[in-house]
């Protein structure tokens, strides 16, 4: 399991008890209103003249790395990064190596990361040495301020010179790209082209300015000794946070300067990625919609009766496709690594399957998960659900050998599944970072793409989750599973005694704390 998984279960105990009603009160920045989508959201229809996106799926984490790099090498004028997850290993740096050489070139970078707590690694010891390159860095959510921590951009941008963008479920690291030997995720995204990056392009333009996103500041080796009342205890704590500093900046200054190899590393994932890109389709979309929450939000905003209304726009667009019965079809299917309900979705929930509508769920299991706060409160559901009718397909951690991996070992790691899509009919479907679960509902800050109206972009969806459903089993009843082919499954996915154990572990103080998961 991660350590930064390790880190939000421990995490999530302390957070609540901790309140801050006296936060900065934030502004309230409103994007122009197109169609009935008011703030941080846009409609556009091919049906208008010269209104023409083109969308791509990017199933293969490798394939979706590669074409993050070809965009920085077709980049002109700008680019932009904003993610919840920049990791420090592999796939960051030779990203990274990509973003300085093109800011050295002239173009502009500019990179926003949340700074929680739980997950931050790029902090301001990185950010010194990467803004000598020339490229801007900004962060979301001061890790200090638990009172915020929940609040965290979520939101997954990587865009250049206004024409095309990739969103969807991938962070940054090697785990999101088919790259580590340990843990991976299935996950995907979508590459956009077409007016509706503008619309993406506005709203970092709204996060970036907004007075809760901070610039990375020179890292200080910290100097809280008016703690202590005596000169030689503060003399004392000094000499000891300076050795840590100095540590810290020797570390960062490793990462973001030291590129030897990086090159070659970069040659061997297009080696790999490149035939799988070649051979990806690309989809016009008659109607396209992108939603997004607004920045700003915090504690103090949250117990306001406004606060869905200013801030949470995206879940009230999920929610509203699924309660209208013009917007689904006979079949819904969710995919989401998590499955956490609140009221709002036990209502849709039992809307969809009351008017007969067959709802599929694909998720993880507790062997593919590394959230064991998680599989507590999903398998104190789970069961209960399918009972009335829903139809629960289990992702059970195995490789499914769908596209090639970067390194052999990769193919012997555990898998877990983190994409984020929502298909409603025939030729509807959302892609997007919005989890089921009430982070996402209540807290984070989410967006995503709605594409209406493409019969051949929802074929091939199915295709490749039809391919990932042959790693999965479903759940038939209290603790029963069978396989694709009808045998028996362990309904808990293979896990080990130990995920067993965890998991038990974290049953009461999933169920208190469920609300913030």
């Amino acid at each position: 399991m991660k350590k930064r998984s390790i880190l939000l279960s421990l995490s999530m105990v302390s957070i609540i008890f901790v309140s801050n009603l006296y936060a900065k009160s934030s502004e309230f920045i409103t994007n122009k209103k197109i169609g009935p989508y008011p703030y941080y959201a846009a409609h556009i229809s091919n049906e208008d003249k010269g209104k023409v996106n083109r969308l791509k799926l990017l199933n293969s984490g490798i394939a979706a790395f590669q074409e993050r790099i070809d965009m920085v090498r077709r980049a002109k004028k700008e680019i932009i990064l904003e993610y919840f997850i920049y990791e420090r290993d592999t796939a960051g740096k030779v990203l990274l190596n990509e973003l300085i050489k093109k800011a050295q070139e002239g173009v502009r970078v500019r990179m926003l990361l949340d700074k929680s707590i739980t997950i931050i690694e790029v902090d301001e010891y990185y950010g010194k040495f990467i803004k000598e390159h020339g490229i801007e860095l900004s962060h979301n959510n001061r890790a200090i301020d638990p009172s915020s921590a929940q609040f965290r951009t979520h939101r997954k941008i990587f865009a250049i010179d206004r024409k095309e963008a990739i969103t969807g479920g991938r962070n940054i690291g090697d785990d999101y790209f088919d790259m580590d030997p340990e843990y991976n995720f299935y996950d995907r995204d979508v590459h956009i082209t077409g007016p509706i990056v503008q619309a993406l392009w506005d709203s970092f333009e709204g996060f970036w300015n907004h007075s809760q996103i901070l610039p990375s500041k020179e890292p200080k080796p910290s100097h809280r000794s008016r703690m202590f009342r005596n000169r030689r205890s503060r003399e004392r704590y000094v000499s000891l946070r300076s050795p840590q500093h100095e540590r810290r900046l020797a570390e960062a200054n490793e990462f973001v300067n030291n590129m030897e190899g990086v090159d070659s590393i970069a040659k061997r994932v297009e080696d790999t990625a490149r035939p799988i890109l070649n051979n990806i389709k690309s989809h016009l979309c008659p109607k396209v919609t992108y939603v997004s929450d607004t920045p700003g939000a915090n504690l103090k905003r949250r117990i306001f009766n406004d606060y869905r209304k200013r801030y949470k726009i995206l879940r009230k667009e999920i929610h509203r496709r699924l309660l209208d019965k013009n917007e689904t079809g006979d079949e819904v299917i969710l995919i989401s690594p998590y499955f956490m309900l609140n009221n709002q979705w036990e209502k849709d929930l039992n809307f969809l399957l009351g008017e007969n509508k067959k709802v599929k769920l694909y998720t993880n299991s507790l062997g593919s998960t590394d959230a064991f706060y998680v599989a507590a409160n999903f398998y104190r559901i789970i069961f209960d659900w399918e009972k009335k009718g829903l139809v629960p397909m289990i992702h059970d951690s195995s490789f499914g050998a769908l596209t090639p991996v970067y390194d052999e070992s990769v193919a012997k790691a555990r898998w877990g599944m983190h994409s984020k899509t929502q298909i409603y009919d025939n030729d509807s479907v959302y892609i997007g970072t919005y989890n089921i679960d009430n982070r996402s509902d209540f807290y984070n800050a989410e967006m995503g793409i709605f594409c209406d109206g493409s019969k051949s972009l929802v074929d091939e969806l199915k295709e490749n989750l039809n391919k990932r459903l042959q790693n999965a089993y479903t759940i038939t009843g209290e603790g029963t599973a069978i396989d694709k082919d009808g045998t028996p499954a362990d309904v808990f996915g293979n896990a080990s005694e130990e995920e067993l154990r965890k998991m038990k572990m974290m049953k009461v103080p999933g169920r208190l704390f469920e609300f913030l998961m």
